[in-house]
Protein backbone atom coordinates (compact mmCIF):
# COMPACT_ATOMS: atom_id res chain seq x y z
CA UNK A 1 0.00 0.00 0.00
CA UNK A 2 1.20 3.67 -1.24
CA UNK A 3 2.34 5.87 1.76
CA UNK A 4 0.46 9.46 2.24
CA UNK A 5 3.85 10.93 0.91
CA UNK A 6 3.91 9.06 -2.56
CA UNK A 7 0.07 9.50 -3.14
CA UNK A 8 0.55 13.41 -2.58
CA UNK A 9 3.81 13.11 -4.67
CA UNK A 10 1.49 11.47 -7.49
CA UNK A 11 -1.36 14.10 -6.88
CA UNK A 12 1.58 17.26 -7.42
CA UNK A 13 2.63 15.53 -10.91
CA UNK A 14 -0.76 14.92 -11.77
CA UNK A 15 -1.66 18.77 -11.14
CA UNK A 16 1.92 19.49 -12.36
CA UNK A 17 1.16 18.12 -16.14
CA UNK A 18 -2.50 19.37 -16.67
CA UNK A 19 -1.40 22.50 -15.32
CA UNK A 20 1.04 22.33 -18.26
CA UNK A 21 -1.31 21.20 -20.60
CA UNK A 22 -3.46 23.84 -19.89
CA UNK A 23 -0.64 26.52 -20.51
CA UNK A 24 0.32 24.52 -23.85
CA UNK A 25 -3.53 24.97 -25.14
CA UNK A 26 -4.17 28.04 -24.11
CA UNK A 27 -1.21 29.61 -25.65
CA UNK A 28 -1.74 27.53 -28.72
CA UNK A 29 -5.13 29.26 -28.98
CA UNK A 30 -3.41 32.61 -28.18
CA UNK A 31 -0.88 32.30 -31.13
CA UNK A 32 -3.53 31.12 -33.54
CA UNK A 33 -4.06 34.46 -36.00
CA UNK A 34 -6.91 34.30 -38.80
CA UNK A 35 -5.45 33.26 -42.52
CA UNK A 36 -4.55 36.47 -44.39
CA UNK A 37 -5.55 35.93 -47.77
CA UNK A 38 -5.52 38.60 -50.24
CA UNK A 39 -8.17 39.19 -52.44
CA UNK A 40 -9.00 42.23 -54.32
CA UNK A 41 -12.71 42.50 -55.65
CA UNK A 42 -12.90 43.25 -59.23
CA UNK A 43 -15.95 41.96 -59.73
CA UNK A 44 -18.86 39.08 -57.98
CA UNK A 45 -16.87 36.38 -58.78
CA UNK A 46 -13.59 38.04 -56.44
CA UNK A 47 -16.59 38.58 -53.68
CA UNK A 48 -17.63 34.40 -54.75
CA UNK A 49 -14.13 33.59 -54.01
CA UNK A 50 -13.40 34.92 -50.75
CA UNK A 51 -16.97 33.51 -49.41
CA UNK A 52 -16.06 30.28 -50.65
CA UNK A 53 -12.94 30.54 -48.84
CA UNK A 54 -14.46 31.50 -45.70
CA UNK A 55 -17.11 28.97 -45.70
CA UNK A 56 -14.10 26.38 -46.44
CA UNK A 57 -12.19 28.16 -43.84
CA UNK A 58 -15.62 27.91 -41.25
CA UNK A 59 -16.37 24.11 -41.42
CA UNK A 60 -12.76 23.82 -40.79
CA UNK A 61 -12.67 25.66 -37.80
CA UNK A 62 -10.33 28.11 -39.51
CA UNK A 63 -10.50 31.76 -39.06
CA UNK A 64 -9.99 33.84 -42.21
CA UNK A 65 -9.62 38.02 -42.86
CA UNK A 66 -9.18 39.21 -46.34
CA UNK A 67 -6.36 41.56 -46.92
CA UNK A 68 -5.93 43.83 -50.18
CA UNK A 69 -2.31 44.84 -51.27
CA UNK A 70 -2.10 46.34 -54.47
CA UNK A 71 -2.04 43.41 -57.22
CA UNK A 72 1.54 43.80 -58.19
CA UNK A 73 2.43 43.57 -54.46
CA UNK A 74 -0.13 41.04 -53.40
CA UNK A 75 1.71 37.20 -54.99
CA UNK A 76 5.25 39.03 -53.34
CA UNK A 77 3.82 38.93 -49.86
CA UNK A 78 2.45 35.85 -49.72
CA UNK A 79 5.73 34.55 -51.21
CA UNK A 80 8.17 36.47 -48.43
CA UNK A 81 5.46 34.86 -45.90
CA UNK A 82 4.14 38.33 -45.20
CA UNK A 83 0.55 37.12 -45.81
CA UNK A 84 -0.98 33.83 -46.03
CA UNK A 85 -2.74 33.34 -49.28
CA UNK A 86 -3.63 34.68 -52.34
CA UNK A 87 -6.51 34.50 -54.94
CA UNK A 88 -8.31 33.38 -57.10
CA UNK A 89 -5.32 33.13 -59.80
CA UNK A 90 -4.47 30.89 -62.85
CA UNK A 91 -2.84 27.70 -62.63
CA UNK A 92 1.15 27.13 -62.47
CA UNK A 93 2.47 30.25 -60.16
CA UNK A 94 4.25 28.12 -57.73
CA UNK A 95 6.80 27.95 -60.47
CA UNK A 96 7.56 31.57 -60.43
CA UNK A 97 7.21 31.88 -56.65
CA UNK A 98 9.15 29.03 -55.07
CA UNK A 99 7.61 29.50 -51.62
CA UNK A 100 3.60 29.39 -52.56
CA UNK A 101 1.46 26.35 -52.94
CA UNK A 102 -1.04 25.95 -55.26
CA UNK A 103 -4.75 24.40 -53.60
CA UNK A 104 -5.05 22.05 -56.67
CA UNK A 105 -8.71 21.51 -56.37
CA UNK A 106 -9.90 24.35 -58.84
CA UNK A 107 -12.04 27.37 -56.95
CA UNK A 108 -13.90 28.09 -60.31
CA UNK A 109 -12.81 29.69 -63.58
CA UNK A 110 -11.63 32.54 -65.47
CA UNK A 111 -13.60 34.17 -68.74
CA UNK A 112 -10.50 36.47 -70.00
CA UNK A 113 -11.77 38.53 -73.27
CA UNK A 114 -11.45 41.86 -74.59
CA UNK A 115 -14.43 44.45 -74.39
CA UNK A 116 -14.86 47.43 -76.62
CA UNK A 117 -16.83 50.49 -78.05
CA UNK A 118 -16.27 49.21 -82.08
CA UNK A 119 -18.30 46.63 -83.85
CA UNK A 120 -15.33 46.07 -86.03
CA UNK A 121 -12.70 44.62 -84.09
CA UNK A 122 -12.43 40.47 -84.31
CA UNK A 123 -10.34 38.85 -81.94
CA UNK A 124 -9.33 35.17 -82.54
CA UNK A 125 -6.90 34.60 -80.14
CA UNK A 126 -3.92 36.19 -78.55
CA UNK A 127 -1.99 37.35 -82.05
CA UNK A 128 -4.86 38.99 -82.76
CA UNK A 129 -3.99 42.06 -80.23
CA UNK A 130 -0.88 42.59 -82.50
CA UNK A 131 -1.89 46.03 -84.21
CA UNK A 132 -4.61 47.13 -81.36
CA UNK A 133 -4.07 49.47 -78.57
CA UNK A 134 -4.58 47.29 -75.34
CA UNK A 135 -5.07 48.07 -71.89
CA UNK A 136 -5.61 46.01 -68.63
CA UNK A 137 -5.60 46.09 -65.26
CA UNK A 138 -1.77 46.45 -63.17
CA UNK A 139 -0.69 42.97 -61.89
CA UNK A 140 -2.88 40.30 -64.10
CA UNK A 141 -0.70 37.71 -64.68
CA UNK A 142 -2.09 36.13 -67.56
CA UNK A 143 -2.06 39.29 -69.56
CA UNK A 144 1.28 39.97 -68.54
CA UNK A 145 2.39 36.74 -69.84
CA UNK A 146 0.13 36.65 -72.82
CA UNK A 147 0.31 40.39 -74.42
CA UNK A 148 3.44 39.96 -76.11
CA UNK A 149 2.92 41.90 -79.03
CA UNK A 150 0.15 45.14 -79.11
CA UNK A 151 0.25 48.51 -80.76
CA UNK A 152 0.93 50.00 -77.34
CA UNK A 153 0.29 48.50 -73.68
CA UNK A 154 -1.52 50.58 -70.95
CA UNK A 155 -1.74 49.17 -67.40
CA UNK A 156 -4.18 50.99 -64.92
CA UNK A 157 -4.60 51.13 -61.05
CA UNK A 158 -8.30 49.14 -61.71
CA UNK A 159 -11.31 48.50 -63.65
CA UNK A 160 -13.51 51.70 -63.57
CA UNK A 161 -9.82 53.68 -65.10
CA UNK A 162 -9.44 50.71 -67.62
CA UNK A 163 -13.34 51.27 -68.74
CA UNK A 164 -12.90 55.17 -68.60
CA UNK A 165 -10.21 54.91 -70.78
CA UNK A 166 -12.22 52.66 -73.59
CA UNK A 167 -15.14 54.52 -72.94
CA UNK A 168 -13.35 58.13 -74.21
CA UNK A 169 -11.53 56.29 -77.07
CA UNK A 170 -7.80 56.06 -75.53
CA UNK A 171 -7.25 52.06 -75.71
CA UNK A 172 -8.93 49.72 -78.66
CA UNK A 173 -9.54 46.93 -76.08
CA UNK A 174 -10.09 46.78 -72.66
CA UNK A 175 -8.93 42.91 -71.30
CA UNK A 176 -10.47 41.47 -68.07
CA UNK A 177 -12.38 38.99 -67.16
CA UNK A 178 -16.12 38.70 -68.69
CA UNK A 179 -18.24 39.06 -65.88
CA UNK A 180 -15.64 41.56 -64.45
CA UNK A 181 -16.23 43.79 -67.26
CA UNK A 182 -20.31 43.21 -67.50
CA UNK A 183 -20.09 44.18 -63.32
CA UNK A 184 -17.97 47.47 -64.38
CA UNK A 185 -19.98 48.53 -67.58
CA UNK A 186 -23.30 48.20 -65.17
CA UNK A 187 -22.23 50.01 -62.18
CA UNK A 188 -20.57 52.48 -65.11
CA UNK A 189 -23.35 53.15 -67.32
CA UNK A 190 -21.69 52.62 -70.21
CA UNK A 191 -23.99 50.98 -72.48
CA UNK A 192 -22.12 50.87 -75.73
CA UNK A 193 -19.28 48.73 -74.44
CA UNK A 194 -19.37 45.34 -75.70
CA UNK A 195 -17.69 41.61 -74.89
CA UNK A 196 -15.29 40.29 -78.26
CA UNK A 197 -16.35 36.78 -78.46
CA UNK A 198 -15.13 33.78 -78.30
CA UNK A 199 -12.83 34.89 -75.22
CA UNK A 200 -9.28 34.87 -75.09
CA UNK A 201 -8.69 32.04 -72.67
CA UNK A 202 -10.94 30.00 -70.10
CA UNK A 203 -8.72 29.16 -67.15
CA UNK A 204 -9.21 27.46 -63.73
CA UNK A 205 -8.68 29.41 -60.84
CA UNK A 206 -6.94 28.53 -57.62
CA UNK A 207 -6.55 29.85 -53.93
CA UNK A 208 -2.29 29.48 -53.73
CA UNK A 209 -0.80 29.44 -49.77
CA UNK A 210 2.69 30.19 -48.22
CA UNK A 211 4.31 26.81 -47.91
CA UNK A 212 4.07 27.29 -43.56
CA UNK A 213 0.80 26.21 -44.36
CA UNK A 214 0.94 22.73 -46.36
CA UNK A 215 -1.20 20.62 -43.95
CA UNK A 216 -4.21 22.52 -44.96
CA UNK A 217 -4.33 21.75 -48.58
CA UNK A 218 -5.30 18.17 -48.35
CA UNK A 219 -8.06 20.04 -45.63
CA UNK A 220 -8.98 22.33 -47.56
CA UNK A 221 -9.16 20.13 -51.51
CA UNK A 222 -11.52 17.63 -49.58
CA UNK A 223 -14.41 20.29 -47.80
CA UNK A 224 -14.11 22.02 -51.61
CA UNK A 225 -15.19 19.09 -53.26
CA UNK A 226 -17.71 18.04 -50.61
CA UNK A 227 -19.52 20.68 -51.03
CA UNK A 228 -19.49 20.76 -55.14
CA UNK A 229 -21.13 17.24 -54.53
CA UNK A 230 -23.52 18.29 -51.88
CA UNK A 231 -24.69 21.49 -54.25
CA UNK A 232 -23.67 24.18 -51.88
CA UNK A 233 -21.12 25.58 -54.37
CA UNK A 234 -23.46 25.98 -57.14
CA UNK A 235 -25.89 27.29 -54.97
CA UNK A 236 -23.52 29.87 -53.68
CA UNK A 237 -22.45 30.57 -57.30
CA UNK A 238 -25.82 31.43 -58.60
CA UNK A 239 -26.67 33.98 -55.98
CA UNK A 240 -23.77 35.77 -56.29
CA UNK A 241 -23.19 35.87 -60.01
CA UNK A 242 -26.34 35.32 -61.81
CA UNK A 243 -27.51 39.12 -61.78
CA UNK A 244 -24.42 40.20 -63.55
CA UNK A 245 -23.97 37.80 -66.54
CA UNK A 246 -26.13 38.23 -70.01
CA UNK A 247 -28.99 35.90 -70.57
Amino acid sequence: MKNKYEKNAQRIIVLAVAACLIFLASAGHAERKPLRVNCTIHSPYEAFFFRLVQEICAQNHIQVERNTPPAGRSLVHVNQGIDDGDGPRIGGLSSQYANMLQVPEPFGEFVFGAFATTDGIEITGWSSLKDLNVAYIHGWKIFDNKVTEAKSVTKVKNKELLFGLLNAGRTDVALITRIAGYAAIKALGFEKIRFIAPPLAVEPNYLYLHNRHEALVPVLVHTLKTMKKDGTYQRMYREMTAAYLPE
